[in-house]
């Protein structure tokens, strides 16, 4: 993923989208739905109804880009318990586009894990 030392925040949509919404489309929930600022060099990370696509958002200071994963085997974990707007950390990010299923918030100290294959 390009994720890089520039990023300071990234922000999880708890609220499935549907996967055919490109730049446009997830550029008007990040600045309306999410209230967030599109051009701060955030990550936005979108999941699907099925799990099984997600989709990052995130701009790289000459324009916007988009990732699509979809994942073979399993599905990537729930938002459905977090908050609307859910931050998370550069390594949890990168976990749960993985498929890794985590607790949020999680600690400091302690990463729960669960690579289901």
């Amino acid at each position: 993923m390009l994720i890089n030392s520039q990023i300071t925040k990234m922000f999880l949509y708890r609220t499935a989208i549907d996967m055919r919404k490109g730049h446009n489309g997830l550029s008007f929930l990040v600045t309306h739905k999410m209230n967030l600022n599109l051009l701060s060099g955030s990550v936005f990370l979108f999941i699907s109804k099925n799990r099984k696509s997600a989709k990052a958002l995130l701009w790289d200071g000459t324009g916007l880009v988009l990732i699509h994963k979809k994942i073979e085997r399993i599905k990537f974990m729930s938002f459905s318990d977090l908050q609307e707007i859910q931050e998370v950390s550069v390594n949890e990010l990168a976990l749960i586009f993985e498929g890794a299923k985590i607790k949020l918030p999680l600690s400091a100290k302690k990463i729960e894990i669960d690579l289901q294959v």
